[in-house]
């Protein structure tokens, strides 16, 4: 996947951990209505019961073939006819996923230049890099790590490279141009009074580019 196939990055809605299942799939659609262009499905702190029920209703209440990404769960991924698999920086190497399904689209998280030239060698469709900006959902991963690694990284790597951390609709200027495909958001959508407004204030500044 070039860059030129990158247009489902350009807007990615990262599922919190913190607002119930039915709320949340609720405030996804209305999310997407306003412009998100994915949605990375990802339950950490529940059971496999719970991110099943996540990933089934989202497919279900959302327009047919609208592109989800499934955190690591390749078995989650083929019941819902998801677009891809995300990974964390330490994962499984990627071609272990494509071996059992090489139609899926792979991207992988990374936290660090090398981190992100190492996700390339091993095939991954895409990258996220962050946290770009101070963030408490990314507060484990360290310091945050600025526009100008954002910036290092996309001229690094040929394959496109997604914005994480504290992105909001005043700092998108910033990540714009550093040349990354689009940029992925957790509050800043998650705990909007209105999704489909935040969303679309969002996607209207990120065409501008």
């Amino acid at each position: 996947m070039g860059r030129a196939g990158a247009g489902f990055l350009a807007l990615v809605y990262v599922t919190p951990e913190d607002i119930p299942i039915k709320m949340l799939v609720q405030r996804a659609v209305e999310a997407v209505e306003g412009g998100v262009t994915a949605i990375q499905v990802r339950r950490k702190n529940g059971d496999s019961r719970d991110f099943f029920d996540l990933a089934i209703l989202l497919s279900e209440s959302l327009p047919s073939g609208f592109p989800l990404i499934v955190n690591a769960r390749l078995d989650i991924a083929r019941e819902i006819d998801a677009k891809g698999v995300h990974l964390p920086e330490d994962h499984m190497p990627v071609s272990r996923y494509r071996e059992k399904e090489p139609s899926l689209v792979y991207g992988v998280s990374c936290h660090s230049l090398e981190a992100a030239r190492a996700a390339e060698k091993e095939g991954a469709d895409y990258l996220v890099f962050g946290p770009v900006f101070e963030t408490a959902s990314k507060a484990g991963y360290g310091s945050p790590k600025g526009l100008e690694a954002l910036r290092k990284v996309v001229g690094a790597v040929s394959v496109p490279v997604v914005g994480i951390g504290g992105i909001r609709e005043e700092n998108m200027a910033g990540i714009q141009e550093t040349g990354a495909a689009g940029i992925a958001v957790i509050g800043a959508l998650a705990y909007a009074s209105d999704p489909r407004a935040a969303a679309f204030a969002l996607r209207r500044q990120w065409v501008r580019k």
